[in-house]
Protein backbone atom coordinates (compact mmCIF):
# COMPACT_ATOMS: atom_id res chain seq x y z
CA UNK A 1 0.00 0.00 0.00
CA UNK A 2 2.85 2.43 0.75
CA UNK A 3 4.17 1.90 -2.78
CA UNK A 4 0.77 2.82 -4.20
CA UNK A 5 0.50 5.96 -2.10
CA UNK A 6 4.01 7.07 -3.00
CA UNK A 7 3.33 6.51 -6.67
CA UNK A 8 0.17 8.61 -6.56
CA UNK A 9 1.97 11.34 -4.64
CA UNK A 10 4.71 11.43 -7.28
CA UNK A 11 2.22 11.77 -10.10
CA UNK A 12 0.30 14.47 -8.26
CA UNK A 13 3.53 16.42 -7.81
CA UNK A 14 4.12 16.28 -11.55
CA UNK A 15 0.57 17.50 -12.21
CA UNK A 16 0.93 20.45 -9.86
CA UNK A 17 4.23 21.43 -11.45
CA UNK A 18 2.63 21.27 -14.90
CA UNK A 19 -0.18 23.56 -13.74
CA UNK A 20 2.28 26.06 -12.26
CA UNK A 21 4.52 26.12 -15.34
CA UNK A 22 1.95 26.08 -18.11
CA UNK A 23 -1.66 26.68 -17.19
CA UNK A 24 -2.79 26.36 -20.80
CA UNK A 25 -1.56 22.80 -21.25
CA UNK A 26 -2.27 21.74 -17.68
CA UNK A 27 -5.58 20.05 -18.49
CA UNK A 28 -4.06 17.98 -21.29
CA UNK A 29 -1.26 16.90 -18.97
CA UNK A 30 -3.72 16.14 -16.21
CA UNK A 31 -5.83 13.91 -18.45
CA UNK A 32 -2.81 11.95 -19.66
CA UNK A 33 -1.36 11.53 -16.19
CA UNK A 34 -4.73 10.57 -14.71
CA UNK A 35 -4.89 7.74 -17.22
CA UNK A 36 -1.43 6.57 -16.20
CA UNK A 37 -2.41 6.66 -12.52
CA UNK A 38 -5.53 4.55 -13.06
CA UNK A 39 -3.64 2.01 -15.18
CA UNK A 40 -0.82 1.80 -12.63
CA UNK A 41 -3.18 1.24 -9.72
CA UNK A 42 -5.04 -1.48 -11.60
CA UNK A 43 -1.81 -3.28 -12.47
CA UNK A 44 -0.52 -3.01 -8.91
CA UNK A 45 -3.78 -4.46 -7.63
CA UNK A 46 -3.46 -7.44 -9.96
CA UNK A 47 0.20 -7.99 -9.10
CA UNK A 48 -0.56 -7.77 -5.37
CA UNK A 49 -3.13 -10.55 -5.74
CA UNK A 50 -0.83 -12.70 -7.88
CA UNK A 51 2.02 -12.29 -5.38
CA UNK A 52 -0.06 -13.64 -2.49
CA UNK A 53 1.51 -16.98 -1.65
CA UNK A 54 -0.98 -18.79 0.56
CA UNK A 55 1.28 -21.84 0.88
CA UNK A 56 3.84 -19.82 2.83
CA UNK A 57 1.38 -18.90 5.58
CA UNK A 58 1.57 -20.48 9.01
CA UNK A 59 -1.22 -22.94 9.68
CA UNK A 60 -3.00 -20.90 12.33
CA UNK A 61 -2.90 -17.77 10.16
CA UNK A 62 -4.37 -19.64 7.21
CA UNK A 63 -7.06 -21.04 9.50
CA UNK A 64 -7.97 -17.58 10.78
CA UNK A 65 -8.13 -16.10 7.28
CA UNK A 66 -10.13 -19.01 5.91
CA UNK A 67 -12.56 -18.87 8.83
CA UNK A 68 -13.08 -15.15 8.28
CA UNK A 69 -13.99 -15.68 4.62
CA UNK A 70 -16.16 -18.70 5.46
CA UNK A 71 -18.22 -16.81 8.03
CA UNK A 72 -18.63 -13.97 5.54
CA UNK A 73 -19.92 -16.58 3.04
CA UNK A 74 -16.98 -15.83 0.75
CA UNK A 75 -16.51 -19.51 0.09
CA UNK A 76 -14.36 -19.34 -3.02
CA UNK A 77 -11.94 -16.99 -1.27
CA UNK A 78 -11.92 -19.24 1.80
CA UNK A 79 -10.91 -22.43 -0.02
CA UNK A 80 -7.12 -21.89 -0.46
CA UNK A 81 -6.72 -20.81 3.17
CA UNK A 82 -8.88 -23.62 4.56
CA UNK A 83 -7.09 -26.09 2.29
CA UNK A 84 -3.73 -25.19 3.80
CA UNK A 85 -5.06 -25.17 7.35
CA UNK A 86 -6.81 -28.51 6.77
CA UNK A 87 -3.55 -30.01 5.54
CA UNK A 88 -1.85 -28.72 8.68
CA UNK A 89 -4.41 -30.75 10.62
CA UNK A 90 -6.88 -28.12 11.89
CA UNK A 91 -10.14 -30.02 12.36
CA UNK A 92 -12.33 -26.91 12.18
CA UNK A 93 -10.77 -26.06 8.81
CA UNK A 94 -11.33 -29.63 7.65
CA UNK A 95 -15.01 -29.40 8.57
CA UNK A 96 -15.51 -26.04 6.85
CA UNK A 97 -13.65 -27.14 3.72
CA UNK A 98 -15.60 -30.40 3.70
CA UNK A 99 -18.90 -28.55 3.91
CA UNK A 100 -17.93 -26.25 1.04
CA UNK A 101 -17.13 -29.17 -1.27
CA UNK A 102 -19.92 -31.48 -0.12
CA UNK A 103 -22.61 -28.84 -0.60
CA UNK A 104 -20.99 -26.84 -3.37
CA UNK A 105 -21.30 -23.62 -1.41
CA UNK A 106 -21.10 -20.34 -3.28
CA UNK A 107 -19.44 -20.71 -6.67
CA UNK A 108 -17.30 -23.66 -5.59
CA UNK A 109 -17.97 -26.75 -7.66
CA UNK A 110 -19.80 -29.44 -5.71
CA UNK A 111 -17.65 -32.50 -5.05
CA UNK A 112 -19.25 -34.87 -2.52
CA UNK A 113 -16.35 -37.32 -2.32
CA UNK A 114 -13.78 -34.60 -1.69
CA UNK A 115 -16.04 -33.02 0.89
CA UNK A 116 -16.62 -36.31 2.67
CA UNK A 117 -12.89 -37.04 2.70
CA UNK A 118 -12.34 -33.88 4.74
CA UNK A 119 -15.42 -34.34 6.91
CA UNK A 120 -14.33 -37.89 7.67
CA UNK A 121 -10.83 -36.74 8.56
CA UNK A 122 -12.23 -34.17 10.99
CA UNK A 123 -14.44 -36.88 12.49
CA UNK A 124 -11.56 -39.34 12.93
CA UNK A 125 -10.65 -40.00 16.56
CA UNK A 126 -10.07 -38.10 18.66
CA UNK A 127 -12.89 -35.82 17.61
CA UNK A 128 -15.94 -34.04 18.92
CA UNK A 129 -19.50 -35.33 18.77
CA UNK A 130 -20.35 -32.32 16.62
CA UNK A 131 -17.81 -33.18 13.92
CA UNK A 132 -18.75 -36.86 14.03
CA UNK A 133 -22.42 -35.96 13.66
CA UNK A 134 -21.78 -33.75 10.64
CA UNK A 135 -19.93 -36.58 8.90
CA UNK A 136 -22.56 -39.19 9.74
CA UNK A 137 -25.41 -36.98 8.46
CA UNK A 138 -23.52 -36.37 5.23
CA UNK A 139 -22.83 -40.09 4.80
CA UNK A 140 -26.53 -40.83 5.23
CA UNK A 141 -27.07 -39.06 1.90
CA UNK A 142 -24.57 -41.26 0.04
CA UNK A 143 -25.78 -44.34 -1.86
CA UNK A 144 -24.42 -47.64 -0.58
CA UNK A 145 -22.43 -48.28 -3.76
CA UNK A 146 -20.30 -45.20 -3.06
CA UNK A 147 -19.47 -45.99 0.57
CA UNK A 148 -16.30 -47.93 -0.25
CA UNK A 149 -14.87 -45.01 -2.25
CA UNK A 150 -15.60 -42.66 0.64
CA UNK A 151 -13.98 -44.96 3.18
CA UNK A 152 -10.82 -45.27 1.08
CA UNK A 153 -10.59 -41.49 0.66
CA UNK A 154 -11.15 -40.84 4.36
CA UNK A 155 -8.48 -43.38 5.32
CA UNK A 156 -6.00 -41.79 2.92
CA UNK A 157 -6.73 -38.23 4.08
CA UNK A 158 -6.61 -39.21 7.75
CA UNK A 159 -3.24 -40.89 7.27
CA UNK A 160 -1.79 -37.62 5.98
CA UNK A 161 -3.82 -34.92 7.69
CA UNK A 162 -5.28 -36.55 10.81
CA UNK A 163 -4.45 -35.76 14.42
CA UNK A 164 -0.73 -36.13 15.06
CA UNK A 165 0.11 -36.62 11.38
CA UNK A 166 0.66 -32.92 10.65
CA UNK A 167 1.12 -29.92 12.94
CA UNK A 168 -2.01 -30.40 15.04
CA UNK A 169 -2.46 -33.01 17.75
CA UNK A 170 -5.86 -33.48 19.36
CA UNK A 171 -7.02 -35.28 22.48
CA UNK A 172 -10.12 -35.52 24.63
CA UNK A 173 -9.56 -33.52 27.79
CA UNK A 174 -11.85 -32.60 30.67
CA UNK A 175 -11.62 -28.92 31.72
CA UNK A 176 -10.59 -28.22 35.29
CA UNK A 177 -13.52 -28.89 37.60
CA UNK A 178 -15.47 -30.89 35.02
CA UNK A 179 -15.88 -34.59 34.29
CA UNK A 180 -17.02 -33.94 30.72
CA UNK A 181 -14.21 -34.49 28.24
CA UNK A 182 -13.93 -32.04 25.36
CA UNK A 183 -11.84 -31.99 22.22
CA UNK A 184 -8.59 -30.11 22.76
CA UNK A 185 -6.16 -29.53 19.89
CA UNK A 186 -2.62 -28.18 20.08
CA UNK A 187 -0.84 -26.52 17.17
CA UNK A 188 2.93 -26.91 16.96
CA UNK A 189 4.08 -23.65 15.39
CA UNK A 190 7.60 -25.05 15.00
CA UNK A 191 6.42 -27.98 12.92
CA UNK A 192 7.99 -27.87 9.47
CA UNK A 193 5.17 -29.09 7.26
CA UNK A 194 6.38 -30.31 3.87
CA UNK A 195 3.54 -30.55 1.38
CA UNK A 196 3.58 -33.92 -0.43
CA UNK A 197 4.37 -33.90 -4.15
CA UNK A 198 0.95 -35.44 -4.71
CA UNK A 199 -2.08 -34.47 -2.66
CA UNK A 200 -4.27 -37.13 -1.11
CA UNK A 201 -7.12 -36.00 -3.35
CA UNK A 202 -5.18 -36.74 -6.55
CA UNK A 203 -5.26 -40.40 -5.64
CA UNK A 204 -9.07 -40.48 -5.38
CA UNK A 205 -10.32 -37.91 -7.91
CA UNK A 206 -11.19 -40.65 -10.41
CA UNK A 207 -13.67 -42.09 -7.89
CA UNK A 208 -15.66 -38.85 -7.59
CA UNK A 209 -19.44 -39.19 -7.77
CA UNK A 210 -22.42 -36.86 -7.91
CA UNK A 211 -25.27 -36.50 -5.43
Amino acid sequence: MSFTVNTVATYMGIVMKAIDNDGKSAMRSLVRIAGVIVASLCLMSVFAQDDTDVSSMAGHKANEEGTKHYKAKEYEAAVPYLQLAAEWGFKDAQVRLGQIYFKGLGSVEKNPLRGLAWLGTAASKPSSASYTGIYERAMAQVPEENHAAVERAVASFTQRYGSGEAAVTCRMKAPLGSNLAQLSCDYDSKYAYVKPMQSAWDEHSSSAFAL
